[in-house]
């Protein structure tokens, strides 16, 4: 375990009361010998979720919880980090749990000093009453190495929150989450992967709770509009990323918005921008990328449900 220079538990929290507390015991009661610190980022909520918070972490040593209007947990999650003070963060939805040797299984992943994240297994949470402790049988967490991860993390939308943890410094470095994007999850993860170096074990170290109408997943709308968002968000902010990549992410994120398009908004063929771009996005080459990947955004924001972030959070980086 590398828990040198400590771990920063950093959550974001919007509406999460029926889950919170179950959430934050989970947090408290990580197993291993590491410095660690508790951030709560209470994003705006309209419930109990800041009192309970607030109370939990009252007596807890170097714990902080954040107040702010909500942003989205993209700004969340980098107003975090920005008060976090270890060298590792393990951020965490307001509303999972964690297995209790969580933390350390994922710590294993920073023994390779390039290794910049390390991502485990969410399941669905067990039936109600049962133990979040796993019976490893004694073995040690085993590891997968991602030389070069974004390419991959493009083709197959890799992403990740409460099943990650990551180097502080390396999210400093890459300006953390996509303030131009509402989630955080894609690019959290697709900004780290760029040049560095990712640890996957198939160990299950979090559980998530069913969907209902206050996890944002539950809006597919918003959650395939940021998806797209957040590959827009790389193109523009990394202009030097290979051209094959460019054609990927944009033949990625046409045929998504060509589907939705067809099935969702009912678009008839050839009738939605979407399609068009989606044939284009197979030509060997085409300028402009970022407007083409700015056009995919559109069958998403039909339904009248999709986030923005305000202007003046554009650039609320860490």
């Amino acid at each position: 375990m590398t828990g040198a220079g400590g771990v920063s538990f950093v959550l974001t929290v919007y509406n999460k009361e029926r889950h919170l507390e179950a959430t934050l015991r989970s947090v408290l009661g990580q197993e291993g010998d590491f410095a660690r610190q508790v951030i709560v980022v209470d994003d705006g909520s309209k419930d109990r979720s800041l009192e309970i918070a607030s109370d939990i972490l009252a007596d807890q040593p170097d714990a902080r919880v954040i107040q702010q209007a909500n942003r989205g947990p993209a700004r969340a999650l980098n107003a975090g980090v920005a008060a976090a003070t270890m060298a590792v963060v393990k951020p965490f939805d307001g509303d999972d749990l964690m297995t209790p040797d969580a933390t350390q299984r994922l710590l294993a992943g920073l023994e390779r000093p390039d290794v910049v994240l390390v991502r485990g297994d969410r399941k669905p949470f067990p039936h109600p009453g049962a133990t979040l402790a796993i019976d490893r049988q004694g073995r040690a967490p085993e590891f997968r190495y991602m030389e070069d991860p974004l390419p991959f993390a493009i083709r197959h939308s890799f992403a990740g929150c409460s099943d990650i943890l990551f180097r502080r410094p390396a999210f400093v470095a890459c300006g953390g989450c996509d303030a131009s994007v509402f989630v955080q999850d894609y690019s959290l993860v697709w900004r780290l992967a760029i040049g560095n170096v990712f640890a996957i074990t198939d160990d299950i170290i979090a559980f998530s709770p069913p969907e209902d109408e206050s996890n944002l997943s539950s809006n597919r709308a918003q959650v395939e509009h940021d998806r797209n968002a957040a590959l827009l968000g790389l193109v523009r902010d990394y202009p030097d990323l290979p051209h094959a990549l460019k054609r990927t992410a944009l033949r990625r994120a046409a045929g998504r918005a060509w589907k939705w398009a067809r099935r969702i908004n009912a678009s008839p063929w050839g009738m939605d921008r979407a399609f068009w771009i989606s044939l284009l996005s197979y030509l060997p080459w085409l300028p402009g990328y970022e407007g083409w990947l700015g056009a995919t955004l559109a069958p998403y924001r039909v339904s009248g449900e999709i986030r923005l972030p305000n202007r003046e959070d554009q650039h609320d980086g860490v």
